[in-house]
């Protein structure tokens, strides 16, 4: 009989990779079994076989192939895989943050202003932050499940916290957010097809960081940011991948977590605006490639785009607007910041102003007492109209005369100069005749009912000055008009005190001048030009309070005011006046009631287009500075002990990122003109991966630092954070490339190898040494001198100065 011969063959398939890199790799074994083409194939199921038949037993290949193709058919299986390396990243990631997670038990830099927040929330009281709220109400969240009721008693950077305080879950969600970056960091290398050595390597870099470790231990933004930023960066890349398997269930998860993550990104810190931004625009190019398959239909593209619209564009705006909504459904409150708000979103809020304008009468009418402020304040502070028994001097700083008249300025404090009285300008009285009989204060033309129109009023202060403007440059602002209060010295000048009341929002609120609600322009009768509040402080004479004067460009926002306080007397005696005015105050009428939807704009007006204040401070740094890392910033010294906390990163990660930034750009160059001359060292499929790692990495690094040199704020080291994450994947993608083109060449691979194993040393080295300062380790100082030393042979940057002059 003649004996059936079959040949296996194995071979090992490692994604192009050298032999020396499969160790980590996931490898598959093709087993294929060789017949004569005379053989007829054996069918998978196996006849039932007869003790003793003479049939041939199976053979072990289709048990294997049986044994596979059950397991397919089982509907309700799961398989899943665990990567050990990336297990075990996790966990040191978790044992580096957690690690003496509550100390010190004091205030460490921004957590003065976080923890705050967080209390606000619990006590539902408004406060404004010029970020988005998601970050603060996941601390919130975690005060309010320990119990903390929101009572604190810091006020400044290394001040004990009570022992209510639950200092340990406040700092827990930004730690585990923190830790999750480095297995995500991982993975996003191995979805770039990087090898696992070099996942490692990212992890490594991220796991050794000292600046990412010390900014996800405390109650900060960064942590939780970075892990939106690179869970939104995984999910693009996985969904990426699943080009083969459109619109399945795991390509609509992937497409929704990204939209999902980059908003969340975005929620904690508006910088993630370019993390969108990037992920949008590969997003956009990918699309736009698509277009030119000629086998998609154009259903089949138009369901893409629809899919893509409704996920990343949809999807985000509803989950940000919804995160805003709970938001203000929380703090309902007034609080501290709220003075911020116009008048009528201070009013909309519980106490506060709205305990002060409670019952006040609704309209204005000539002889009505009056408070106005800026509706905007442009610039920057909220102020109130006001003025006091001191005059203009005679000539400025820089030679102009003024008319010595009583100043009218813009002050930022609640004061009695801040009330006025709205006279007719043909009447003496200073009183209500009849506060319900209001007609003389509408704002009314039959002709012309669409546009506003106005009454002429004359303002007064304490009963006896009023408000008027006149040719003679403001003091500050010279090509516009002086604004004073005006004083008879005998001298032939026409008062010009007529001031016309336009109603800017009639259309929506009424004809009728009304209390917070309208938005006025008083513009001067005798030169067309508006009141302004210009936001530019007055000198010493001034009181440094700010500056008002008239503009003849009237159409701006700095020239819209509205009354916040109203109350009126039908008294010319003062006793009685002072019962009216408190009786009049009691009037039970409905508390100002806004919509969401309005409250939401200004919100974000407020957040989007608000100056930030400028400030000095010691460890405040300029965006050239980050890159290598000129100074680190101090978050909390000991008062007992030489013990410190410094934001201060790791040397080798910042430069080898930093130069593998460039390093990769040159490269790109490189091989641009390489291709230009008709020299093509990578294939096409390569070439376009490569250039897809620069686009995501290299891009989105600069995308994520040039911003800043445009801002005017106080920036701090933190803010390059997620600059760092960016560089190190610039850095492994570098190393992972160089370590595949090197085994073109004999001696380049062990090369590669070694320096790269150098680096890792030098990392884990540089670590140890700055870790007392990323833990707050007391240091005997016998020994900081040579610890010093030790760390400056590997960085000379100034930040290691900075610190050797706290211990000298």
């Amino acid at each position: 009989m003649m004996e059936e011969h079959t040949t296996v063959e194995g071979s090992i398939s490692t994604l192009h990779r050298p032999e020396s890199d499969a160790a980590l790799e996931r490898t598959s074994l093709t087993v294929t079994p060789q017949r004569p083409e005379s053989t007829l194939d054996r069918s998978l199921p196996t006849p039932q076989r007869l003790e003793g038949d003479g049939s041939p037993r199976p053979s072990s290949l289709d048990e294997g192939r049986r044994e596979e193709s059950s397991q397919r058919s089982q509907p309700f299986s799961i398989q899943f895989e665990i990567d050990v390396v990336q297990l075990l990243l996790f966990i040191l990631s978790v044992a580096t943050r957690l690690w003496r997670l509550g100390f010190p038990r004091a205030v460490v830099f921004d957590e003065l202003h976080f923890a705050k927040y967080a209390s606000l929330y619990l006590q539902r009281i408004f406060f404004f932050d010029s970020h988005p709220p998601l970050g603060k109400m996941l601390l919130a969240l975690a005060g309010g499940y320990s119990g903390f009721e929101g009572d604190i008693n810091f006020d400044r950077i290394g001040a004990e916290f009570s022992p209510q305080f639950p200092v340990y879950q406040l700092r827990l969600p930004p730690a585990l957010m923190g830790s999750l970056v480095v297995p995500i960091i991982y993975q996003i290398c191995v979805e770039l097809k990087m090898s696992r050595w070099s996942a490692l390597l990212a992890g490594m870099f991220v796991l050794l960081d000292n600046a990412l470790l010390v900014q996800s231990r405390f109650m900060l933004m960064e942590g939780m940011l970075l892990f939106f930023m690179c869970l939104s960066i995984y999910s693009f890349l996985k969904f990426r991948s699943l080009t083969h398997r459109e619109f399945s269930v795991p390509w609509f998860f992937w497409l929704f977590l990204t939209g999902i993550s980059y908003t969340c990104t975005l929620s904690v810190k508006y910088v993630g605006f370019f993390t969108a931004f990037v992920i949008l625009l590969l997003c956009a190019k990918d699309f736009w490639f698509m277009l030119a398959d000629n086998y998609r239909s154009d259903f089949n593209l138009i369901k893409h785009l629809f899919a893509r619209l409704t996920f990343l564009i949809g999807v985000p705006v509803t989950f940000y607007i919804l995160m805003f909504y709970i938001h203000l459904s929380i703090l309902i409150k007034a609080g501290p910041h709220d003075n911020i708000m116009t008048s009528a979103f201070q009013a909309s809020l519980e106490g506060g102003l709205a305990a002060l304008t409670k019952g006040q009468p609704l309209h204005i009418s000539f002889g009505s007492q009056i408070t106005l402020r800026p509706t905007y304040h442009t610039g920057g502070k909220p102020c109130w109209l006001h003025s006091h028994a001191h005059v203009y001097p005679l000539r400025y700083s820089d030679g102009r005369g003024s008319s010595h008249q009583q100043q009218v300025t813009c002050y930022v404090f609640k004061d009695i100069n801040n009330w006025w009285i709205v006279k007719h300008p043909d009447s003496d009285s200073m009183v209500v005749d009849d506060p319900q009989n209001l007609y003389n204060m509408e704002i009314h033309d039959e002709a012309a009912p669409v546009t506003p129109q106005s009454r002429e009023v004359t303002c007064y202060i304490n009963y006896n000055v009023s408000i008027f403007s006149h040719d003679v440059a403001a003091p500050i602002t010279p090509q516009n008009q002086e604004v004073t209060c005006y004083i008879d010295y005998n001298v032939t000048m026409p008062a010009q005190n007529l001031w016309r009341v336009e109603v800017l929002n009639h259309d929506t609120d009424g004809n009728k001048w009304q209390t917070i609600k309208s938005h006025i322009r008083l513009v001067h009768v005798n030169t067309s030009q508006a009141l302004k509040s210009t936001g530019k402080q007055l000198p010493e004479w001034g009181f440094h309070q700010l500056e008002i004067s008239t503009d003849r460009i009237t159409n701006q926002e700095a020239t819209v005011w509205n009354v916040e306080e109203h109350r009126f007397t039908k008294s010319v005696e003062k006793e009685q006046q002072a019962r009216e005015i408190a009786q009049s105050e009691m009037i039970p009428l409905e508390p100002t009631h806004l919509s969401f939807w309005t409250k939401f704009t200004e919100l974000q007006l407020k957040m989007l287009m608000g100056k930030a204040e400028e400030m000095e401070h010691k460890y405040s740094t300029e965006p050239i500075e980050w890159p290598f890392m000129d100074k680190n910033v101090a978050y909390w010294m000991s008062p007992n002990s030489n013990a410190q906390i410094h934001l201060l990163g790791n040397p080798v990660i910042w430069y080898l990122g930093t130069l593998s930034v460039f390093g990769y750009s040159a490269l790109l160059v490189f091989y641009l003109l390489r291709r230009r001359r008709g020299w093509f060292d990578l294939t096409m499929g390569e070439w376009n991966h490569f250039v897809f790692i620069a686009e995501l990495l290299i891009g989105g690094y600069f995308l994520h630092y040039l911003p800043f040199f445009l801002t005017d704020s106080t920036l701090f080291l933190h803010s390059y954070l997620p600059c760092v994450i960016f560089k190190i994947l610039a850095a492994t993608a570098l190393i992972d490339h160089l370590f595949v083109v090197s085994h073109r060449f004999p001696v380049l691979p062990s090369t590669v190898k070694y320096v790269t194993v150098g680096i890792i040393l030098c990392t884990i080295y540089s670590f140890y040494k700055l870790s007392v300062f990323t833990y707050g380790g007391i240091l005997r100082t016998k020994h900081v001198g040579n610890q010093i030393n030790n760390i400056h042979q590997i960085y000379s940057g100034s930040n290691i100065h900075n610190v050797v002059r706290v211990y000298s």
